[in-house]
């Protein structure tokens, strides 16, 4: 069939368009040509954008050849993400985030498509910058590269941590999905990151790095920006009045929720948490409000995610929390570790000399059994970096390298849920404290949230699945393939 490119009058479809039909394809070969001129001859006897009710199937919707007319602008199809840091399945509930709540059990006042899940599997390690860089790049952490929210990079001689976003090791990892889509329709597809962590790195030192690498639009992170002005920014991109100017992919990211359960941990029965998450449902119920009234739902795919969960950690009683300094006084072992991170309730360390792992590895085990006792130091496992189990999907899984495995620190302690090895016990406030990094398999705390609705999806629940396939769901919204 030729493609056409073609408007679909939004405004005068009918009550049985609102809703993408799954397109059958007739199974006769004449009818299908017949079918064809008759298309044909009526988009080529359309001179006005104002249309008679068109059945837009799936595969139709989705294409990039197909332009909408909303009743004042021309618009491409609009996919928008955005992710709310620590978000647990948890949160949502009927009193509290009653909008999110009616979407996770596929209710909607809009007649739109919702796919839901019970909840969304993580990548290892279960940090900001780790899985958000697995959405956008459909690996893991271990083959994109942000292998941590904090580690040392050999090759560059650096440190990477959210604060100090060194380009050289940005562009070393993976290639990000607005890189994928502005580079293969030569920057037409334009992308637009609105504080989504590692979208706001500059390459202009380094003309080897193309500039699709960067988001056409995008925003550095305001960590007092309010969730007001967050919607603004994410409408002042989908109203802007050129149609080759107007990203057709905007990705956005709220801090707020993951923030206060590093302070607080996450307990329902806390009324400012209450009011948070009430604030971001009421967030998502003014975007697609938004959307609503600028006729775009029929033409919007929305997807909403978490990047992790949070796990609560009792500080009070000091039984599940062991200061490293309490092991290891001062400077004890500078002289054999070049490099060690706490991150999350973990703890990853870089030797000096490779020869010195299992001793060192061996040392920290004893200290740990000497200084806080059997029972405690059962719940954390000292481990070299090739021991982690292969269901992690980190270090050589598979029997594998990658490229990145460089990256890794030596040795590991990582704690059981509910417990966490800290540095400079000063820095722990009494009460609970909430974190983040185990494994999911080990830690269904960590779990994340996913909701889809739009025209790509149906009505229904799905069983969970990793967060590396939303990648594939930005490629098959974009229409580009």
């Amino acid at each position: 069939m030729l493609l056409l490119q073609h408007h679909i009058d939004l405004e005068k479809n009918n009550e049985g368009d609102a809703r993408a039909k799954s397109y059958t394809v007739p199974r006769c070969q004449l009818l299908k040509f017949l079918l064809c001129i008759i298309t044909v001859i009526w988009l080529l006897s359309s001179y006005s954008k104002c249309s008679r009710a068109y059945d837009v199937g799936r595969q139709k919707i989705m294409n990039r050849s197909n332009t909408y007319y909303n009743g004042t602008h021309d618009f491409k199809t609009l996919t928008i993400l955005v992710s709310i840091d620590g978000f647990h399945p948890r949160l949502i509930n009927a009193k509290h985030t009653p909008f999110l709540h009616n979407l996770h059990n596929l209710q909607s006042s809009y007649d739109m498509n919702i796919t839901t899940t019970p909840y969304m599997i993580p990548s290892f390690p279960t940090q900001t910058f780790p899985n958000h860089w697995s959405m956008v790049t459909g690996k893991h952490p271990i083959e994109h590269g942000i292998v941590s929210n904090i580690f040392w990079d050999d090759s560059t001689g650096s440190e990477f941590r959210p604060n100090n976003l060194d380009p050289r090791i940005w562009s070393n990892a993976a290639d990000p999905i607005w890189q994928l889509l502005q580079t293969k329709t030569q920057g037409q597809y334009k992308v637009a990151t609105h504080m989504w962590p590692g979208s706001d790195i500059t390459y202009e030192e380094y003309q080897e790095v193309p500039r699709e690498r960067m988001p056409f639009y995008f925003d550095n992170f305001n960590h007092s920006e309010t969730l007001q002005e967050k919607l603004s920014q994410i409408f002042q991109y989908v109203d802007m009045p050129l149609l080759e100017d107007r990203p057709e992919l905007v990705l956005s990211y709220i801090p707020n929720v993951d923030s206060y359960g590093h302070d607080f941990g996450y307990d329902l029965r806390d009324k400012r948490l209450q009011k948070l998450i009430n604030e971001i449902d009421k967030f998502f119920r003014h975007l697609m409000e938004g959307l609503h009234k600028r006729n775009l739902l029929k033409i919007s795919n929305v997807m909403v995610v978490s990047d992790h969960g949070m796990n609560n950690i009792d500080t009070e009683s000091g039984e599940h929390v062991v200061v490293w300094e309490r092991m290891f006084p001062g400077d004890t072992m500078s002289a054999f570790i070049s490099h060690f991170y706490n991150e999350g309730p973990m703890m990853m360390a870089y030797v000096k000399d490779p020869r010195n792992r299992q001793w060192i590895r061996d040392l920290i085990k004893f200290q740990l059994r000497k200084v806080y006792g059997d029972e405690i130091s059962r719940k954390f496992h000292v481990i070299l970096k090739e021991d982690f189990d292969p269901s992690w999907r980190y270090f050589q899984y598979n029997n594998e390298s990658h490229a990145y495995d460089d990256r890794v620190g030596d040795i590991w302690i990582l704690p059981d849920e509910h417990y966490a090895i800290v540095k400079e016990a000063s820095g722990i406030h009494g009460g609970t404290m909430g974190t983040h990094g185990y494994n999911f398999g080990n830690c269904s705390d960590m779990a994340s949230i996913f909701i889809g609705m739009g025209p790509m999806f149906s009505n229904e629940v799905i069983p969970p699945f990793q967060n590396i396939q939303i990648y594939k769901m930005l490629i098959d919204a974009s229409g580009v393939f």
